[in-house]
């Protein structure tokens, strides 16, 4: 499976064009740092109500990209905020990291193609 699947952003393209791509890849690149940045806070602090907000913003966020494995990573780490019972979630929110590094590096190189 590829990290992104680029049929994802296809409805898009044909709607938008090929700028509009580009525009929501820059977004997600510029503003999915903060979400991640709120997810790893959230864990430390026990904050379950924002841990699950930005499990679930970026669950979405991902989604519309095509970065099919990351957000459902997310929203597994979504579910278990829902629960209130983040604890434990080390090893999951570890891989999230690795391949949420994955996503960009691809989206980068995406924004790189002519």
């Amino acid at each position: 499976m590829s990290i992104i699947d680029p049929q994802a952003l296809e409805p898009y393209r044909e709607m938008m064009g090929e700028a509009f791509i580009v525009d929501i890849i820059e977004t997600y690149l510029n503003n999915s740092p903060v979400l991640l940045a709120s997810l790893a806070t959230s864990f430390e602090n026990g904050n379950a109500t924002e841990f699950t907000r930005a499990a679930h913003t970026l669950k979405s966020n991902s989604a519309m990209l095509g970065a099919k494995v990351l957000s459902e990573q997310c929203f597994l780490l979504e579910q278990a905020g829902k629960t209130g019972n983040i604890a434990g979630l080390s090893p999951e929110i570890e891989k999230l990291n690795t391949e949420y590094k994955l996503v960009c590096a691809n989206l980068k190189e995406l924004l790189q193609k002519p």
